[in-house]
């Protein structure tokens, strides 16, 4: 009898697999109210990882079953990333043989799943290893290899389609004929349908796989506009009594919706909403009602962790790898009576060890979106974030100085107007909370321009850029060409006293302001200025008699907001 429970394993291989276990506590009930527009999140997580996708591989399946204890069968398939349709389709027949995935880099036995293998033999003596693709995936160096630890008369290749779509076909062919014998489960009469040509179709195949591997309906794979012939064939010989087409009209075609049969889509806007969609339908149809929920971030951790997580019968989320994704965590809070656990696959560097901590309870740091990844600043500076879960307070500090607290919404913008700046090379930092857990914190090292007036423009000939302040705030900065060489740009202190509507075709594109020079204490004619070009592909470079070309669409935006009477700055 097969144990299939959450504890930890051991790892196999300490060298080469990296299994990160941080303590943990059960889900956490609410001591206080939250407000209406918080997500709160806070479940008890662990995470299986390795070194590289084989390793996570096959610590996940390790986890599947605790000492490899009553393995008699093994599906091993490409980890390769042009080969992950393979494995995708491979788990229903992992449901149909009681067996763990495994995988391989195509050409090459990695020395984890050699020890896997290994190991596998020596808990159980007799196993049978079934390779999912052809010689191109799972090439026949990498057979012998497996057939040197098995035993060359248990290693089956039946599954080696001449593309991924008669691949899948043959799969489920196997399974149906499989779970025929069955005699204490019973398969739905169902099949799943999928695109399997790019990686949008990858993702909802996957939260469906989860499915597969809890019921052992097949996946089967179809193009966005038009059903392979062996999926239609497959389809026929099946002749299941529904057909659930997992993906919106972006990957899967309303034509290729009522060629296949469909009676339902099972589909969000996004990966990650489809994934809970998949959740939501399957739960409530009482195939995936488990306490927990798989997490991942990318492809090819989640092959095997959708193996893991439909044998427990949670469901497979995806989430971006820096911080928890609004639907995976709205469908956490939806069933946070229910739900107590979450299973990260993948190591820090495929999943990040904050969305770790937000899955138990701390809030994300917010993502400073003004001002600029680069922290240029005038005297003044509009200052935005995007807040993510587990977050109802946001605290501002310029510098040490705590300048605003607002109550803000999780997954929400978050506008503190227009600030003063801390002086150059301080921070700005945003501080998140809620009303349970701990702190997050967001910093931006600013940098101040230096600017001859609150409304001006400055022109860093090192840079190629044009800067516009207008009252102490940078507004934008734009690429600009200047004066060539023999004909440079002079550095100066300018004023804008003129501007024109220009021929759009000819050398000074649609818009000009002409540049009047300081000289003394008066402002003199020159015939330097700012404008458009005729020649875009000069942006950015030394190009002009010494005027400032922007590209057309920049200088149209500019010419409009620059006031007459406007200090221009040109500099080293």
């Amino acid at each position: 009898m097969r144990h299939w429970t959450r504890r930890l394993v051991v790892a196999m291989t300490a060298t080469t697999l990296v299994m990160t276990f941080p303590a943990v506590g059960g889900a956490s009930t609410r001591t206080v109210s939250w407000p209406s527009s918080s997500v709160r999140v806070s479940v008890a997580a662990s995470r299986l990882g390795g070194t590289d996708r084989y390793a996570t591989a096959t610590t996940i399946a390790a986890q599947c079953y605790p000492g490899w204890k009553d393995v008699s069968h093994v599906v091993i398939a490409s980890g390769a990333t042009t080969g992950l349709a393979d494995p995708l389709a491979a788990a229903s027949l992992c449901w149909a043989q009681r067996a763990p995935l495994l995988l391989v880099s195509g050409s090459t036995l990695p020395s984890v799943t050699r020890t896997a293998l290994e190991q596998i033999v020596s808990a159980n003596t007799t196993v049978t290893v079934t390779i999912i693709g052809s010689s191109k995936a799972v090439t026949s160096a990498c057979e012998r290899s497996i057939a040197a630890i098995v035993g060359a008369a248990q290693v089956e290749r039946g599954f080696a389609g001449r593309d991924r779509y008669e691949t899948a076909a043959l799969i489920a062919e196997r399974v149906d004929q499989l779970a025929s014998t069955e005699t204490t489960r019973t398969r739905p009469s169902l099949a799943f349908v999928v695109n399997g040509t790019n990686a949008a179709g990858f993702y909802d195949a996957l939260a469906l796989s989860a499915v597969s591997a809890a019921t052992g309906v097949p996946v089967l794979f179809t193009q966005k506009s038009s059903v392979p012939a062996a999926t239609t064939r497959e389809l026929t010989q099946l002749d299941p009594q529904e057909v659930i087409v997992g993906g919106g009209t972006a990957v899967v075609s309303n034509a290729v919706y009522s060629a296949v049969g469909a009676g339902s889509r099972w589909a969000g806007g996004s990966r990650y909403s489809t994934a809970v969609k998949v959740a939501e339908k399957a739960r409530t149809r009482g195939w995936l009602v488990g306490d927990g929920v798989g997490l991942a971030a990318t492809v090819p951790d989640a092959l095997t962790g959708a193996i893991l997580s439909g044998m427990l019968g949670d469901p497979l989320l995806f989430t971006p790898k820096s911080s928890l994704g609004v639907d995976p965590a709205s469908y956490l809070e939806s069933y946070e009576s229910a739900i107590t656990s979450a299973t990260v696959y993948g190591g820090t560097a495929a999943l990040s060890s904050s969305v770790f901590a937000q899955l138990k309870g701390t809030p994300a740091a917010a993502v400073i979106t003004s001002p600029g990844s680069n922290g240029l600043v005038a005297k003044k500076a509009r200052v935005q974030v995007k807040t993510g879960v587990n977050t109802s307070i946001c605290r501002l500090y310029a510098g040490s100085t705590l300048v605003a607290t607002k109550s803000v919404p999780s997954y929400g913008t978050v506008d503190f107007g227009v600030q003063r700046m801390p002086a150059s090379g301080a921070q700005l930092r945003v501080v998140t909370n809620n009303p349970e857990f701990g702190t997050a914190e967001a910093r931006r090292s600013v940098r101040v321009l230096s600017y001859p007036a609150a409304t001006s423009i400055v022109v860093d000939k090192s840079d190629f850029k044009l800067y516009w302040v207008r009252n102490d705030v940078l507004v934008k900065t734009y690429s600009v060409a200047i004066g060539r060489d023999g004909m440079e740009t002079p550095p100066a202190l300018w004023k804008i006293l003129a501007k024109y509507q220009t021929d759009p075709s000819g050398v000074y594109g649609p818009r000009k302001m002409r540049l009047y020079r300081k000289v003394g204490s008066s402002w003199v004619y020159s015939a330097y200025g700012i404008h458009g070009t005729n020649e875009p592909w000069v942006i950015g470079t030394k190009a002009s008699h010494g005027c400032i070309r922007l590209h057309n669409a920049d200088v149209l935006e500019l010419y409009p907001q620059v006031p007459l009477g406007t200090i221009v700055q040109t500099r080293q």
